[in-house]
């Protein structure tokens, strides 16, 4: 009995639970970007500017801005041709960049949803 308890608490701190994310508010990411860069965050916003591109090697990905009601705003990119639309709002699981650099282009303020999150 005590074998079996020791190797579930083994296997439950091996895999933690995951618990919901406390969004971070957009005013404070672009009051301190660097601070933000790399790290994994929950952010809530209304979309607007919504794009639905191909890329030439035929990618489908999504690019929108994502504003807080105060009308500050992070760009926000996401894989494929997610269900969302303008005026929508959102809570975006994603990696936040300061900077980003893809080939020769720089994108600034951008949060890269998780796949299959939208």
């Amino acid at each position: 009995m005590l074998l079996q308890l020791a190797l579930t608490l083994t296997l439950m701190a091996a895999s933690p639970m995951t618990a919901a994310a406390t969004p971070t508010a957009i005013a404070d990411i672009l009051t301190n970007p660097a601070s933000f860069d790399g790290k994994h965050l929950t952010v809530n916003g209304t979309v607007t500017q919504l794009s639905e591109k191909t890329s030439k090697r035929g990618n489908d990905y999504t690019v929108f801005d994502l504003c807080a009601p105060a009308s500050s705003c992070i760009h926000a990119y996401s894989h494929g041709h997610p269900k969302i639309a303008n005026g929508q709002t959102l809570t975006v699981n994603g990696t936040f960049f300061a900077v980003k650099k893809v080939g020769t282009l720089e994108f600034k303020n951008e949060l890269d949803a998780d796949d299959n999150s939208l």
